[in-house]
């Protein structure tokens, strides 16, 4: 499995999901938000709850390579909610990650997801008011390095 397999793998999980309404990958300042325009220049809002996969830094050995990505699931959260409507918005986004994992783990035989995740509650302000959760997530896939495969004379 590639790394551009591996991320189509958890947009398509998100896809596939019946709460999740949108989703994204890419840097923190790539996460959709009220007011931004779409690539025709019209304006976009997004559709929440709304996952966005960040990329963080990725290791490698000699055996396997170690794909970390922060899981961010968020919804919308008006500006007057009270403790209570954050903390049901956070509890549902920790579901939705927590399916996403369960997908992950027991579906996907050829990869290891490391099920020992960070997991952070947030209130945020960005274009939008959203709360929710963030997850580290490790994913460990077997794939040795090959001299064989690699195009040298």
């Amino acid at each position: 499995m590639t790394y551009r397999e591996l991320v189509n793998l958890v947009l398509d999980i998100a896809q596939r999901h019946y709460m999740i309404a949108e989703w994204g990958y890419g840097e923190l300042s790539d996460i959709k938000a009220k007011g931004q325009n779409d690539e025709t220049g019209e304006e976009r809002n997004a559709d929440y709850p709304y996952m966005f996969l960040n990329p963080a830094q990725h290791t490698r050995d000699q055996n396997s390579i170690t794909y970390r990505f922060n899981l961010i699931m968020m919804d919308m959260a008006k500006d007057d909610d009270i403790n209570e409507q954050i903390l049901r918005r956070q509890s549902d986004c920790q579901q939705y990650i927590d399916d996403i994992l369960a997908e992950l783990y027991f579906e996907m035989d050829d990869l290891d997801v490391d099920l020992t995740v960070t997991l952070t509650p947030f209130k945020e302000r960005f274009q939008d008011s959203v709360a929710g959760m963030t997850a580290t997530l490790n994913v460990i896939l077997p794939l040795g390095l090959n001299r064989c495969i690699a195009p040298f004379n």
